[in-house]
């Protein structure tokens, strides 16, 4: 089963893999992002940075869709990690039971075009990011900043 879908554009890294995975209880993360899929030195290096005891799977967005809805997910315990709204909006569309969507660090290192407004220290976002999380919303999924588990969370309803 899927835990939580956490959108952090520095996909696994210390909060991820130490903090985030421990608080969910999970034995899998799955990483959705084209570019590491393809890149063998990024893959290498994102699965590094996993606890030993947690099997990292980094999938293109085309072997997402058949993993996703794999009947045998739900049997394990898993985190989903996207780099962007857009695709966390594809993950909850193609993945069955998403309860959550958690915003974490998104918008300080993109350069697609999209003016960016500072939510916080760690949140900036485009008016593209906005509508993809209100698509999230509307597909009844709790969708929330929280950078990590001991930190307040924040609703994005309140803030789009």
């Amino acid at each position: 089963m899927i835990k939580m879908v956490r959108i952090d554009e520095r996909l696994i890294h210390g909060q991820v893999a130490m903090i985030w995975s421990k608080q969910l209880g999970v034995d899998r993360i799955i990483v959705v992002n084209e570019k590491a899929a393809t890149d063998p030195i990024l893959s290498s290096t994102l699965k590094m940075a996993a606890p030993d005891s947690i099997k990292v799977i980094i999938l293109d967005e085309e072997k997402a869709k058949v993993l996703l809805r794999d009947p045998r997910m739900n049997d394990l315990s898993i985190l989903v990690i996207v780099n962007s709204p857009k695709d966390a909006l594809f993950v909850v569309e193609n993945a069955s039971e998403i309860k959550k969507v958690n915003l974490g660090n998104y918008g300080k290192a993109s350069k697609d075009g999209d003016e960016r407004i500072k939510l916080n220290d760690n949140v900036f976002l485009g008016e593209k990011d906005k509508e993809y999380l209100r698509e999230i919303i509307k597909l009844g999924v709790t969708t929330e900043y929280q950078l990590v588990p001991d930190q307040p969370i924040t609703d994005m309803k309140t803030v789009l």
